[in-house]
């Protein structure tokens, strides 16, 4: 098993025995796609491939049922997305980013054709992307984007079993069942890349 799958499953494995948490519950999760089943949704949709640590986490688990985005923020306010709802949200962005309106202008300042969406805030302001390339890579950055104003976006972790590792670390130290929130940057620090890097567009070698 890998490291990304068992991060995965503690989170899952102490959902299921935290059954009073506000946010989050393991009954949201839809089970896992096939490899083929990902193929199928991705091939005639993205012009970049999906990193193969994203086809493990869907192989896992499919994001949040329809109607169930408010029962599965899998950390803070971000719902883990479904394959489907990801691909929509990624060609939404990308029709968006071409228009010719400056009513979009932080949309499409913010928005780039390499980043794939797979967690949106509840509000849908906000999305940790992954970065997908020409040639499919074994891992790939975590970003966090924003759509409250126009800045350079940091990679917040260097791949995302890192990312899963911090958040598995956080559930199980009780972050979010104590709401002890402030002590879950110490956690993602230790996972994280101090200080944080700006990614740039041309950084297709990850």
């Amino acid at each position: 098993m890998s490291a990304l799958t068992d991060a995965l499953d503690r989170i899952l494995c102490w959902l299921e025995d935290h059954e009073d948490l506000d946010f989050a519950r393991f009954e949201s999760l839809q089970p896992g796609l096939t490899y083929e089943e990902i193929e199928e949704k991705v091939i005639d949709l993205l012009p970049f491939h999906l990193p193969k640590e994203v086809y493990e986490l869907y192989q896992w688990g499919n994001g949040a049922w329809v109607g169930e985005k408010y029962w599965a923020r899998f950390f803070e306010d971000y719902v883990f997305l479904s394959l489907e709802s990801a691909l929509v949200k990624y060609c939404d962005l990308t029709a968006i980013n071409k228009e010719d309106d400056s009513c979009v202008i932080i949309i499409k300042s913010n928005w780039n054709l390499q980043w794939f969406p797979i967690f949106e805030d509840i509000n849908g302001r906000g999305y940790y992307v992954v970065v997908i390339n020409e040639v499919q890579n074994e891992t790939t950055p975590i970003l966090q984007i924003s759509f409250e104003e126009i800045y350079d976006p940091y990679i917040i972790y260097p791949t995302l079993t890192k990312m899963m590792l911090a958040e598995t670390e956080c559930y199980e130290a009780g972050i979010y069942s104590n709401k002890s929130y402030g002590e879950g940057q110490d956690i993602r620090s230790k996972y994280q890349e101090i200080p944080l890097r700006i990614w740039r567009v041309e950084q297709t070698d990850f």
